[in-house]
C-alpha cells in the first residue's frame, strides 16, 4: 500500500494545465478589476469605440457598459485582491508543490463567491454554472493534492 509520504513532489500533467489556465486567467483578470478600478474613464473610452465599431450588437454593449457602471472602484479592488489571492495559491501548487497553495486557492474561490454575491451583488452575482465551475476546479486541484507534499528541502526553507 502506497503511503502519502512514499509519493514524491511531481508537476503532474494536470496540474501544470490547471496552474496555467488559473494563472493566466487570475492574472489578466486582476489587471482588468484594476483598470477598472484607477482608469474607469479610460476604459468607458474604450467601451465607447468598441460600441461605434459595431464588433458588437448596439444592445449588448449597452449592457456591458451598464454592468462594468454599476460597480463602485473599491469593489474593483476587491475583485482585484481575490484574484491576485487565486494566483498566489495557483502558482505556490505549482512552481512550489505546496499544499497551502490549494487551501490560498480554495479561500480565494470562496471570498470570490461572498464578494461577487453578497459584497457587489445583482447582476454580478454568479450564478448556478459559475458556482459548478469553481467547485470543479477546486475538486480538480483536490485530485493533486497527494503530489504536492513539500520535500525535505521545501520545509527547511520555510
Amino acid at each position: 500500500m502506497n503511503n502519502p509520504e512514499d509519493i514524491t513532489p511531481k508537476r503532474t500533467p494536470i496540474l501544470w494545465i490547471l496552474g496555467i489556465i488559473t494563472m493566466l486567467n487570475s492574472a489578466f483578470s486582476a489587471i482588468a478589476y484594476l483598470c477598472w478600478a484607477f482608469a474607469a474613464d479610460y476604459m468607458l473610452k474604450s467601451m465607447e469605440t468598441v460600441k461605434t465599431m459595431g464588433l458588437f450588437p448596439a444592445e449588448q454593449t449597452e449592457k456591458i457598459l451598464e454592468l462594468y457602471t454599476s460597480i463602485n472602484s473599491w469593489q474593483y479592488l476587491l475583485l482585484a485582491a481575490v484574484q491576485v489571492m487565486l494566483f498566489v495559491g495557483a502558482f505556490l501548487m505549482l512552481a512550489k508543490l505546496n499544499k497551502a497553495g490549494f487551501h490560498v486557492y480554495t479561500i480565494g474561490k470562496i471570498l470570490e463567491f461572498c464578494v461577487m454575491n453578497f459584497v457587489i451583488g445583482g447582476i454580478v452575482a454568479m450564478n448556478f454554472s459559475g458556482i459548478l465551475m469553481s467547485i470543479l476546479w477546486v475538486l480538480m486541484y483536490a485530485t493533486q493534492l497527494r503530489f504536492m507534499q513539500p520535500t525535505d528541502e521545501q520545509n527547511t526553507k520555510l
